[in-house]
Protein backbone atom coordinates (compact mmCIF):
# COMPACT_ATOMS: atom_id res chain seq x y z
CA UNK A 1 0.00 0.00 0.00
CA UNK A 2 2.82 2.56 1.12
CA UNK A 3 4.52 1.97 -2.49
CA UNK A 4 1.29 2.29 -4.36
CA UNK A 5 0.50 5.46 -2.39
CA UNK A 6 4.28 6.52 -3.25
CA UNK A 7 3.63 5.92 -7.10
CA UNK A 8 0.48 7.74 -7.05
CA UNK A 9 2.33 10.64 -5.38
CA UNK A 10 5.12 10.81 -7.82
CA UNK A 11 2.16 10.43 -11.02
CA UNK A 12 0.45 13.55 -9.26
CA UNK A 13 4.09 15.28 -8.95
CA UNK A 14 4.64 14.84 -12.47
CA UNK A 15 1.17 15.38 -13.69
CA UNK A 16 1.22 18.82 -12.20
CA UNK A 17 4.97 19.77 -13.24
CA UNK A 18 3.82 18.76 -16.61
CA UNK A 19 0.51 21.03 -16.45
CA UNK A 20 2.42 23.68 -15.21
CA UNK A 21 5.16 23.95 -17.96
CA UNK A 22 2.69 23.65 -20.82
CA UNK A 23 0.89 26.62 -19.28
CA UNK A 24 4.18 28.71 -18.59
CA UNK A 25 4.94 27.44 -21.82
CA UNK A 26 2.47 28.56 -23.70
CA UNK A 27 1.85 32.07 -22.27
CA UNK A 28 3.71 35.10 -24.49
CA UNK A 29 5.11 37.81 -22.49
CA UNK A 30 5.05 41.96 -23.21
CA UNK A 31 7.22 44.09 -21.31
CA UNK A 32 7.02 47.46 -20.76
CA UNK A 33 8.77 50.53 -19.47
CA UNK A 34 7.85 54.47 -18.83
CA UNK A 35 10.65 56.88 -19.17
CA UNK A 36 9.62 60.76 -18.46
CA UNK A 37 12.40 62.91 -19.39
CA UNK A 38 13.30 66.41 -17.33
CA UNK A 39 11.85 69.35 -18.13
CA UNK A 40 14.39 70.82 -21.21
CA UNK A 41 15.99 67.81 -21.36
CA UNK A 42 13.67 65.99 -24.46
CA UNK A 43 15.68 66.09 -27.15
CA UNK A 44 18.51 64.74 -25.27
CA UNK A 45 17.03 62.30 -23.97
CA UNK A 46 15.86 61.19 -27.32
CA UNK A 47 19.25 61.66 -28.99
CA UNK A 48 20.69 59.36 -25.91
CA UNK A 49 17.73 57.04 -26.40
CA UNK A 50 18.46 56.38 -30.48
CA UNK A 51 21.99 56.18 -29.22
CA UNK A 52 21.18 53.53 -26.75
CA UNK A 53 18.96 51.53 -29.17
CA UNK A 54 21.14 51.32 -32.21
CA UNK A 55 24.02 49.97 -30.09
CA UNK A 56 22.20 47.73 -28.09
CA UNK A 57 18.68 46.81 -29.32
CA UNK A 58 19.56 46.05 -33.28
CA UNK A 59 18.37 42.56 -33.45
CA UNK A 60 14.90 40.50 -33.74
CA UNK A 61 16.00 39.25 -30.45
CA UNK A 62 16.73 42.09 -28.67
CA UNK A 63 14.04 44.31 -30.14
CA UNK A 64 12.45 47.24 -28.39
CA UNK A 65 9.79 49.58 -29.64
CA UNK A 66 8.98 53.28 -28.49
CA UNK A 67 6.06 55.34 -27.88
CA UNK A 68 5.08 58.27 -26.90
CA UNK A 69 1.84 59.18 -24.51
CA UNK A 70 0.54 62.17 -26.43
CA UNK A 71 -2.85 62.83 -24.41
CA UNK A 72 -4.23 62.60 -20.98
CA UNK A 73 -1.89 63.85 -17.44
CA UNK A 74 1.33 60.91 -18.89
CA UNK A 75 2.00 63.33 -21.55
CA UNK A 76 5.09 63.52 -22.75
CA UNK A 77 5.98 59.84 -21.21
CA UNK A 78 7.97 57.47 -23.32
CA UNK A 79 6.88 53.87 -23.45
CA UNK A 80 9.21 51.08 -24.28
CA UNK A 81 8.00 47.70 -25.10
CA UNK A 82 10.20 44.20 -25.59
CA UNK A 83 7.20 42.02 -27.06
CA UNK A 84 6.51 38.07 -27.61
CA UNK A 85 8.78 37.14 -25.12
CA UNK A 86 8.87 33.18 -23.22
CA UNK A 87 10.17 32.84 -19.87
CA UNK A 88 13.70 31.97 -20.82
CA UNK A 89 14.20 35.83 -22.19
CA UNK A 90 14.24 36.76 -18.56
CA UNK A 91 17.16 34.46 -17.51
CA UNK A 92 19.70 36.62 -19.86
CA UNK A 93 22.05 38.62 -17.95
CA UNK A 94 21.03 42.28 -18.48
CA UNK A 95 23.94 43.81 -16.96
CA UNK A 96 25.86 45.93 -18.90
CA UNK A 97 23.00 46.88 -21.04
CA UNK A 98 21.70 48.45 -17.49
CA UNK A 99 25.23 49.60 -17.27
CA UNK A 100 25.20 51.31 -20.00
CA UNK A 101 21.51 52.93 -20.13
CA UNK A 102 22.19 54.17 -16.14
CA UNK A 103 25.85 55.96 -17.61
CA UNK A 104 24.42 57.43 -20.96
CA UNK A 105 20.76 57.77 -20.37
CA UNK A 106 19.18 58.07 -17.04
CA UNK A 107 21.04 61.23 -16.08
CA UNK A 108 18.11 62.91 -18.45
CA UNK A 109 14.78 61.33 -16.60
CA UNK A 110 12.34 62.66 -14.09
CA UNK A 111 11.06 59.75 -13.37
CA UNK A 112 10.62 56.18 -14.23
CA UNK A 113 8.54 53.29 -13.96
CA UNK A 114 10.71 50.57 -14.10
CA UNK A 115 10.02 46.80 -15.67
CA UNK A 116 6.26 45.84 -16.14
CA UNK A 117 5.86 42.40 -17.45
CA UNK A 118 2.16 41.71 -19.45
CA UNK A 119 0.72 38.82 -20.48
CA UNK A 120 -1.26 39.01 -23.37
CA UNK A 121 -4.45 36.55 -23.74
CA UNK A 122 -4.09 34.93 -27.25
CA UNK A 123 -7.81 33.85 -27.29
CA UNK A 124 -8.95 37.58 -26.43
CA UNK A 125 -7.00 39.04 -29.38
CA UNK A 126 -7.24 39.70 -33.02
CA UNK A 127 -4.52 41.29 -35.77
CA UNK A 128 -2.11 40.18 -33.04
CA UNK A 129 -0.31 37.57 -34.54
CA UNK A 130 2.06 38.20 -37.21
CA UNK A 131 5.12 38.61 -35.75
CA UNK A 132 6.85 40.36 -38.87
CA UNK A 133 4.11 42.88 -38.85
CA UNK A 134 4.83 47.14 -38.34
CA UNK A 135 3.33 48.57 -35.39
CA UNK A 136 0.71 50.77 -36.01
CA UNK A 137 0.91 54.80 -36.06
CA UNK A 138 -1.03 54.73 -32.68
CA UNK A 139 -2.34 52.94 -29.91
CA UNK A 140 -5.25 53.48 -27.32
CA UNK A 141 -5.05 51.85 -24.37
CA UNK A 142 -7.96 51.46 -21.78
CA UNK A 143 -6.52 50.24 -18.58
CA UNK A 144 -9.31 48.83 -15.54
CA UNK A 145 -8.98 46.85 -12.57
CA UNK A 146 -10.78 43.40 -12.38
CA UNK A 147 -12.55 42.02 -9.23
CA UNK A 148 -10.78 39.15 -7.72
CA UNK A 149 -12.06 35.61 -9.06
CA UNK A 150 -13.60 38.07 -12.02
CA UNK A 151 -11.48 37.11 -14.61
CA UNK A 152 -13.38 35.10 -17.10
CA UNK A 153 -16.46 37.44 -16.60
CA UNK A 154 -14.10 40.23 -17.78
CA UNK A 155 -12.65 38.23 -20.86
CA UNK A 156 -15.82 36.31 -22.41
CA UNK A 157 -17.05 39.58 -24.44
CA UNK A 158 -13.20 40.26 -25.38
CA UNK A 159 -12.61 36.38 -26.90
CA UNK A 160 -16.48 36.30 -28.35
CA UNK A 161 -15.27 39.42 -29.93
CA UNK A 162 -12.12 38.52 -31.52
CA UNK A 163 -13.79 35.40 -32.68
CA UNK A 164 -16.44 37.93 -34.61
CA UNK A 165 -13.72 39.59 -35.63
CA UNK A 166 -12.36 36.76 -37.58
CA UNK A 167 -15.67 35.31 -39.04
CA UNK A 168 -16.29 39.77 -40.17
CA UNK A 169 -13.03 40.02 -41.91
CA UNK A 170 -12.33 43.00 -39.61
CA UNK A 171 -9.62 45.30 -40.60
CA UNK A 172 -8.48 46.31 -37.53
CA UNK A 173 -6.82 45.04 -34.52
CA UNK A 174 -7.80 44.57 -30.86
CA UNK A 175 -5.98 42.53 -27.89
CA UNK A 176 -6.27 42.22 -23.75
CA UNK A 177 -3.05 42.67 -21.66
CA UNK A 178 -2.68 41.53 -17.65
CA UNK A 179 -0.10 42.35 -15.45
CA UNK A 180 1.91 39.24 -14.72
CA UNK A 181 4.63 41.40 -12.50
CA UNK A 182 5.65 44.93 -11.59
CA UNK A 183 2.02 46.13 -10.91
CA UNK A 184 -1.17 45.47 -9.45
CA UNK A 185 -1.65 41.36 -11.18
CA UNK A 186 -5.68 42.58 -11.65
CA UNK A 187 -4.84 45.26 -13.77
CA UNK A 188 -5.85 44.63 -17.61
CA UNK A 189 -5.48 46.78 -20.50
CA UNK A 190 -7.21 46.72 -23.82
CA UNK A 191 -5.52 47.62 -26.62
CA UNK A 192 -6.06 48.49 -30.40
CA UNK A 193 -4.07 50.22 -32.91
CA UNK A 194 -5.10 52.66 -35.83
CA UNK A 195 -2.84 54.63 -38.92
CA UNK A 196 -5.26 57.77 -38.79
CA UNK A 197 -7.62 59.55 -37.06
CA UNK A 198 -10.97 59.44 -38.40
CA UNK A 199 -12.20 57.45 -41.95
CA UNK A 200 -11.88 53.55 -42.07
CA UNK A 201 -8.26 54.22 -40.02
CA UNK A 202 -9.76 51.94 -36.43
CA UNK A 203 -10.96 49.04 -39.02
CA UNK A 204 -14.28 47.94 -40.59
CA UNK A 205 -16.29 44.95 -40.36
CA UNK A 206 -15.64 43.59 -44.59
CA UNK A 207 -18.21 40.99 -43.93
CA UNK A 208 -20.90 42.81 -42.35
CA UNK A 209 -23.81 42.21 -44.61
CA UNK A 210 -26.08 45.51 -45.45
CA UNK A 211 -28.21 46.76 -42.82
CA UNK A 212 -26.63 44.56 -40.12
CA UNK A 213 -24.85 45.90 -37.48
CA UNK A 214 -22.36 44.76 -34.69
CA UNK A 215 -24.82 43.84 -31.95
CA UNK A 216 -26.69 42.02 -34.31
CA UNK A 217 -23.91 39.64 -35.57
CA UNK A 218 -22.65 39.04 -32.15
CA UNK A 219 -25.93 37.56 -31.13
CA UNK A 220 -26.31 35.90 -34.42
CA UNK A 221 -22.69 33.93 -33.45
CA UNK A 222 -23.51 33.65 -29.60
CA UNK A 223 -27.25 33.20 -29.22
CA UNK A 224 -29.90 35.15 -27.85
CA UNK A 225 -29.24 38.43 -26.42
CA UNK A 226 -25.48 37.67 -25.98
CA UNK A 227 -24.11 40.92 -26.55
CA UNK A 228 -26.12 43.06 -23.22
CA UNK A 229 -25.22 39.79 -21.70
CA UNK A 230 -21.84 39.64 -22.04
CA UNK A 231 -21.13 43.63 -21.87
CA UNK A 232 -23.13 43.34 -18.03
CA UNK A 233 -20.95 40.43 -17.31
CA UNK A 234 -17.67 42.47 -18.48
CA UNK A 235 -18.43 45.75 -16.36
CA UNK A 236 -19.61 43.73 -13.36
CA UNK A 237 -16.49 42.34 -13.54
CA UNK A 238 -14.30 45.76 -13.15
CA UNK A 239 -13.89 47.31 -10.22
CA UNK A 240 -12.26 50.35 -11.28
CA UNK A 241 -12.85 51.92 -14.57
CA UNK A 242 -10.75 53.97 -16.64
CA UNK A 243 -7.27 53.87 -13.97
CA UNK A 244 -5.82 54.75 -17.61
CA UNK A 245 -6.90 55.66 -20.71
CA UNK A 246 -4.40 57.12 -23.08
CA UNK A 247 -3.10 57.41 -26.73
CA UNK A 248 0.52 56.66 -27.64
CA UNK A 249 2.44 57.38 -30.47
CA UNK A 250 5.16 55.36 -32.23
CA UNK A 251 7.97 56.87 -32.61
CA UNK A 252 10.30 54.12 -34.65
CA UNK A 253 13.65 56.87 -34.78
CA UNK A 254 13.45 55.38 -31.32
CA UNK A 255 13.12 51.65 -32.22
CA UNK A 256 14.77 48.87 -33.17
CA UNK A 257 14.88 49.64 -36.96
CA UNK A 258 14.81 46.24 -39.47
Amino acid sequence: NFNKMKQLLILLLVCTFTVQAQTWGNKEYWISYEYTPKKGEKAAFEKALATKTKKWNKTPETAIFTFEVVNGPNTGTYERWVVRKDRAWFDQDFSAEIAYWDKNVASFLADESGEQTWRRFKGSSYGWDDVNSSPNNYYQQDRVIVKQGMTNEFLRVHERFAKLMASLEYTGNHTVFRVENGGNTREFAVIYGFDQHGGDGSGTFAGLEAGENIEDAYNEMFGYDAWYKDWQANRSAIEIWGSLSQKTKFRPELSTQF
